[in-house]
């Protein structure tokens, strides 16, 4: 699978991952009768948490995606689909006993554009069975309702799983003009709750198998046949029916991207910093810049920064010498030989004082000085001192030791730090923020509150 990388906006700092090939296969389904079954009753919730993730370009907005749904009522039943009453609609679907929880999806914006565009797009959903369920879009946070009242029922179900399509009351096959109409591809179902920081680091990637807790991963590339094999080892093998033929799925640019920085230097320059795990046929990178988070008001401020082409990790640098006191927005533009680009960002630096001003002192100490607001919601500024030049990185972890969020920022020079953390789609609760400098490490606390 290869993937059209989607832009994520976050503030300074901004973790994603995508691989870049050619074109790989999807299924396509005409929303007459097609639709991948034969499993039977599988991939119950029972007590877990819960993740569900599939490629989508619909063709028209017709019905399930993924999911044991269930056309009437019946504990257990989940999934992701287009709702038949609110054509435009993409809703999400969780039933413990009589509770039905319904979340929609919320537009694209500028413009209220909905997910029924013709474009391909990837849809996550969590299940935090104590605390939220969560719909991420294209690597991004959209919406999240509670699910506590949930927490302690067994959503197993004896409805059947289906991808493109929703079962009927019974759930043992699809119900009458249910069917999802369009292309589908990269479906992926999980015993977890899929942090944000998962989400926008597997998103638009090919990922290992098998591994922990997946419980179901269908990646679409057989380009002929009427089987769909599973790569999680649990052998749920999918039957293509009703005619579905295959047809190409997205394309994305020939680079895996880790990270995007920005720091403040010493004398009040910004810094960009990111990092590739592997290049193909890149041609390089452009930083653009604006004082407003708008992309189209952004100008280019580097010359182009011509890539490695190289399957190893590399680091790259650029300072930005022509900015004033304020807070500034940075992009981060791919581009790859064909003429294809791609933007990735912003990130967020806020200049306190006049470029080539006198350098700053060099602290004293190592370590997390201060994290503000606190409690916050959702952007929290976690402060830090270097005495010495040290690689540096950061993990975050909720309260139940589950790491939400992780920065590797490289070796930065003596100074102090301002690391910018978003924490939207992330519940209430207290957040344990861990530093490594070298080989110590620092902790400090957060309290987000909503």
């Amino acid at each position: 699978m290869t993937r059209r990388s989607i832009c994520l906006l976050g503030v300074l700092i901004l973790g994603i991952m995508s691989i870049l090939h050619a074109q790989t296969p999807s299924i396509v389904l005409d929303g007459s009768n097609d639709y991948v079954g034969n499993y039977g009753d599988i991939l119950d919730m029972g007590l877990s948490d819960w993740s569900y993730q599939i490629w989508f370009k619909t063709t028209a907005p017709t019905s399930g995606l993924i999911g044991k749904n269930l056309y009437g009522s019946q504990s257990g039943r989940w999934g992701v689909f287009f709702s038949k009453g609110s054509p435009n609609t993409l809703r999400v679907l969780l039933q413990g006993g009589t509770t039905s929880v319904q979340l929609d999806a919320i537009p694209q914006q500028p413009g209220n554009i909905t997910w029924n565009d013709g474009v391909w797009h990837q849809v996550t959903v969590t299940c935090d069975r104590d605390g939220l369920m969560t719909i991420y879009l294209d690597g991004a946070y959209n919406n999240s309702i509670s699910i506590s009242a949930l927490s302690t029922n067994n959503l197993n179900s004896t409805g059947y799983f289906f991808i493109g399509a929703y079962g009927n009351a019974t759930g043992t096959a699809p119900q009458s003009g249910f069917y999802f109409n369009g292309s589908l591809d990269e479906a992926r179902v999980w015993n977890k709750a899929l942090s944000a920081a998962d989400v926008a680091a597997n998103y638009n990637v090919e990922i290992p198998y098998p591994q922990s807790n997946l419980m179901g991963y269908w990646q679409m590339n057989e380009d002929q046949g009427i089987f769909i094999y599973d790569q999680s080892g649990n052998n749920h093998t999918g039957t293509l029916y009703g005619g579905i033929t295959w047809g190409d799925g997205p394309t994305t640019l020939p680079v895996e991207l880790s990270s995007f920085t920005a720091t403040i230097t010493s004398q009040y320059f910004v810094q960009l910093h990111w990092i590739t795990q592997s290049e193909t046929d890149a041609l390089g990178y452009t930083i653009y810049r604006s004082l407003v988070n708008d992309l189209q008001s952004a100008i280019q401020v580097s010359p182009l920064i011509n890539a490695t082409n190289t399957t190893t990790q590399v680091t790259y640098v650029y300072t930005d010498e022509e900015v004033t006191p304020g807070t500034w927005y940075y992009w981060l533009q791919s581009l790859d030989l064909n003429g294809n680009f791609n933007f990735h960002g912003p990130v967020l630096a806020t200049v306190t004082s006049e470029q080539g001003g006198d350098a700053p002192e060099i602290p004293t100490n190592t370590g997390i000085s201060n994290v503000y607001p606190n409690p916050f919601n959702p952007s929290l500024t976690i402060r830090y001192e270097l005495k010495e030049a040290l690689p540096v990185s950061f993990k975050i972890y909720n309260a139940r030791g589950q790491m939400v969020q992780s920065y590797d920022l490289g070796t930065k020079e003596a100074a102090s730090y301002d690391l910018i953390w978003d924490a939207t789609g992330l519940p209430t609760g207290i957040y344990l923020i861990r530093m490594q400098a070298g080989n110590k490490l620092y902790n400090s606390k957060a309290v987000l509150s909503k």
